[in-house]
């Protein structure tokens, strides 16, 4: 993908975690890190197929540049686009400090 086509915001989220009554700590809310622009590729029903995917869930793959605040991103964290939150399922380095390719599903909304 070209750099023309890195045309979509994308927000990355941290958990926000509390103790609760019983002394665990629970995940309370999301709490914004920082914004890049991204390449966004909604995954085929094909590329579901042969992965054995058998859900109905929305998957994608988003590419952003390599930036310092990007080594601190994992599955724990999570990505806002276009008003919904991602689940965070991969990330891939394409070339040194070059693209980051991150794959994730999106969650649904609670009614």
């Amino acid at each position: 993908m070209s750099i023309t086509q890195r045309d979509r915001r994308i927000l990355f989220l941290e958990a926000r975690r509390e103790e609760n009554d019983a002394g665990e700590e629970e995940v309370t809310g999301w709490d914004a890190l920082f914004y890049r622009w991204a390449a966004y590729e909604p995954v085929s029903d094909g590329e579901r197929l042969r992965a054995a995917a058998v859900e109905q869930r929305s998957d994608a793959r988003f590419r952003v540049l390599w930036s310092g605040p990007m080594v601190q991103i994992t599955g724990a964290h999570r990505l806002r686009f276009e008003g919904a939150d991602w689940q965070i399922t991969g990330l891939k380095q394409r070339g040194f400090k070059g693209e980051i390719e991150i794959t994730a599903w999106k969650i649904p909304e609670v009614s």
